[in-house]
Parts: structure tokens; sequence; C-alpha cells
């Protein structure tokens, strides 16, 4: 079984289901399927076949998720990018995949065909607008092969790799994390099973879809197990989710911190009847201290932790709070996942002692797309080692301590500081820029600049991020900048980031 192939059996068997609400449009899951198989039809006559890749650079819609669908189908391979990524920044990705095709939102259309003007997009770029920027470019309706009802069964092995999802990485080069059908499929029931997630469960899918968490927890969670899927655009505010809620009833919601704190900072919290809610999920970053709380005596909701990797599915431990008393914990291993705490020689640690966590089980990647000697060093002895630290306590719970990997979480986005230095050091008058993450209650962590200049430049930090603009996504850019004469570096020359970290904690908060 694959996802696909699931939607098609639930459509099947409960053809009158309401699959997706979005705005005013709603769709059964006999409507869905028919036209993933009149899109997946339609992509067939381009020239995509099976192993082709077709990159997704949409916002969360109902194209996205028949778009998703309709590749899996006809065996080809999905590849979903943030449409908040610059020029650049999607070039990179696109020169490692080389998609067959790339599927867009409106106003995106523009950026991707420059970009095709320096590779070769075989099938071109096809937009679920009406209104096709360039002449080039197609549209879902022109693609979408209307007579067709059914689409040939196709055979898939459990094995293939499904879809391609980039994830920052040290070198500031994007890294993609291939996974198979099994590993979505897999991941996607068992969470939905340990979530008691039903047909009658109505999903928020507010989170971006092209972020593993909110794919496979809500988008492909609730789909397999006949639910339904209220699509919002993105986050547009606390007063509209919280309308999504009270009027279609949602009873799953996902999301960052960020999320929920901005929920609670919403002044007329009792306009809106939230008492549908029966699962709220924590995801994406560490939950805050005291956040459990809030929305427990706020919201009158338990919200539910859990961990996991874009190279994971994503999900690893889930902790039910309300049962496990927990706080602070990512909980424990889903069923036929299994996680161990090495030390640096990949001796398994005692209880109660800080390990590298490693993973083993059906959801683990098939490795990183075109890169050997990482997938060697990740995947070890049959467990793949996420970077992470924790401990274990005497109920067999995990606790992460720290990140062994020098990623910032910004609301749920994971920042490479080193590909924000990259950038900064573009600028003529930027002799050395450090990026880190710093504590923000609101975001979790927001991104700070130390920055020494060249010798006769005057630059502020207003200048600092207009520069940044073109060449970083929003989440991206810097909020704090601190202009600094000296950076400390060891002996060798090696930049002392934990001293730069201790200067937080010694000097009034950036500004």
């Amino acid at each position: 079984m694959n996802l696909s192939a699931r939607l098609t059996e639930i459509a099947h068997h409960f053809p009158g289901q309401e699959a997706i609400v979005f705005n005013n449009q709603r769709l059964t899951y006999a409507q869905l399927d028919i036209l993933i198989n009149q899109l997946a039809s339609g992509l067939t006559k381009l020239g995509i076949k099976t192993g082709d890749r077709v990159m997704l650079v949409m916002r969360n819609c109902p194209e996205f998720i028949i778009s998703c669908y309709a590749i899996m189908r006809m065996n080809g391979i999905v590849v979903p990018i943030s449409p908040q990524y610059t020029i650049n920044e999607m070039s990179l990705i696109i020169k490692d995949c080389l998609p067959k095709a790339i599927i867009t939102c409106p106003e995106k259309q523009e950026v991707l065909y420059k970009i095709s003007q320096s590779f070769t997009i075989p099938a071109g770029i096809i937009t679920n607008s009406s209104k096709p920027a360039q002449e080039s470019i197609k549209t879902y309706e022109q693609i979408c092969d209307k007579s067709t009802v059914t689409f040939p069964e196709t055979e898939h092995n459990p094995e293939d790799v499904t879809e391609i999802m980039y994830i920052s990485e040290l070198t500031g080069k994007p890294k993609g994390v291939m996974l198979t059908n099994n590993n979505l499929f897999s991941n996607a029931l068992t969470f939905s099973q340990v979530c008691s997630l039903c047909p009658v469960d109505r999903a928020l899918l507010t989170a971006p879809a092209y972020y593993a968490g909110s794919q496979t927890c809500v988008m492909n969670g609730t789909i397999i197990t006949g639910g339904t899927l209220i699509i919002q655009e993105g986050w547009k505010g606390a007063e509209e989710l919280l309308r999504n809620i009270d009027q279609e009833k949602i009873t799953f919601l996902f999301g960052p911190p960020t999320m929920y704190s901005l929920l609670l900072k919403y002044p007329a919290l009792e306009k809106f009847n939230f008492s549908s809610l029966r699962l709220a999920l924590c995801g994406s970053a560490s939950m805050p201290p005291g956040l459990y709380e809030s929305v427990l005596s706020r919201l009158n909701i338990h919200l539910t932790d859990g961990y996991g990797l874009t190279e994971t599915s994503p999900i690893v431990t889930v902790n039910f709070i309300e049962q496990s008393g927990k706080i602070g914990s990512i909980g424990k291993p889903l069923p036929d996942v299994e996680v161990k705490l090495f030390d640096y020689k990949d001796r398994e640690v005692p209880q109660g002692q800080v390990g590298e966590i490693a993973v083993k089980g059906p959801n683990v990647m098939k490795g990183y797309f075109n890169r050997e000697e990482e997938t060697r060093l990740a995947l070890r002895n049959g467990w793949f080692y996420t970077g992470d630290l924790a401990y274990a306590d005497q109920d067999g719970y995990l606790y992460v301590v720290n990140r062994k990997k020098d990623l910032i979480i910004r609301g749920g986005v994971h920042i490479n500081p080193h590909e924000v230095e990259e950038v900064l050091y573009d600028h003529p008058g930027v002799f050395e820029a450090a990026v880190m993450g710093v504590p923000d209650a609101e975001k979790g962590e927001e991104i700070l600049a130390y920055i020494m200049l060249r010798k006769d430049y005057a630059l502020s930090a207003a200048d600092i991020k207009t520069f940044c603009r073109d060449k970083l996504g929003r989440d991206k850019i810097p909020r704090y900048i601190r202009f600094i004469n000296n950076m400390p570096k060891t002996s060798s020359g090696k930049l002392m980031r934990k001293e730069m970290k201790n200067w937080l904690t010694k000097q009034e908060p950036p500004v």
C-alpha cells in the first residue's frame, strides 16, 4: 500500500466523504481522486515517467495535494520547496535535482520563468493560475486530461523514492532527503493510529505542506484515515485560524510553538468556540517552558509534543502530556520505531546519561540525494544518527538537551546560519560575520548577526537587512545586527561561537 493507492481505496468505499475544504471549495474523496487521475494523465502526456522529478513551488492549496498524489500515482518523485525562497535558493535546488517539470502558484511564475532560462526544464512550468505570465507557461486547466476518470494502475515498489525534501545544511547548500513510498506511508499510518485519527476528524492545514511535519501529520495522516482536510493558504493571523476552528469544527490542530503563543495573545479568544478540538500537536521546534500550562489554562487544550526530522519522515516520538505528565519530554518512540542514545564511540549510553539520538525503523530515509558520503556517515550500522543530544528517564521518556547541528529554529523554520553568513560576506563592506540563534518568546529563536565591517565602511542594521532581502527568504533575514570590532578566535583562527553566545548573557539584549 502507498499513499495514492490508499486515497483511491477511500474514494471507492466512501465516495461522498468530504476530503478537502478550501475557501468556498469543497471536494469529496471521489472528486479528489478524479482530479488526481486527470493531472496524472496530463503529466504523462507531457512525457513525465517513472522516476522523473517534479518540483512543487506552492503555498497550501488543493492543487498542492492533487499534484503530490498525482506525481506519486504515476511513480514520479515529488520535490516540494518553499515559495518564499529567493531566485538563488531555488536555482541551487533546481541545479541539484534537475526537475522534469515545475508546478507553481501565480506569484512565482515570473521568478521560475527567469530561472528556466538558465536550466532545461523539459516539460516546462505549470501554474494553477488561469493567466500564465508567459506564453510558454502552461496552466492546470490545459494540462489536466478532462476525459480521464481513472488512471492505469502502476506498480509501486515500497522502497522506491517518491519524494525528495530539501533541508538546510552546514555547508550552506541545500541537501535533498530521499523518502520512499514505505517511509511516507508507514509514518503517516503509525502516527494516525497513535493519535486515533478517523473519518470524523477535521484537520486544519495551516503550517506549510512543503514541510515534512505538516505534510505527514496533517495532510497524509488525515487523508489515509478518510478525514477532512481544511486548508488555510498560510498563517494570516490568530483571528482567521480561530474562525476556522469554530466554523469548521476542527478536531486536529498542528503548528509550531509560535502559533500557539500568538493564539494566546489574541485579545478576544472568548468570541470563538474551539471545544471541538481533540488533538493539538506542537511540532517543528521545542515547546517553550510554560506553554503547555498557558494553553491549558487559556484554551482548555492539552498540547501534545513530539520529535522528528525530515530524514525520519518525520515523526520519531510523541508525548501525550495529558497522559504522561512529563512536560519538557519529547516522549517515547512510535511503534515500530527504535531509538537509542550513543556516545562518540557509538556505544549505547546508560539511562540518564546524554547521548546522540539514533533512529531505526521503516520511517528512516533512503539517503541524501547525490550525497553518497554524507549518506554513509548518517546511516551507520543500521541506524540513522540525528546529531541531536538527549537523555532518557527511568520510564523511557526522552529529553532533548542540545543540537549538535548548528541550526536555528525560528518559528518552526530550520535556518542554517552559514547560509546567512555567506550572503553577508557578499556585501563589500562586511569583513567578517557570525550568525547564531538567540532565544525569543514568540518565535522560539531569532537570528542575530555579529558583523565586523571593513575599514572606511559605515553601515547601519537597515543597510544590512536591505542587502539581504534579494538574497535570502524573509525568514532568514537577521532580526538583530551587532557591529563589533573583533571576532573572538582560537590560536588556530577558528571562530569561538560559544564565547560569542556567552556575550549574550553579559551584555544587554540585542537591538
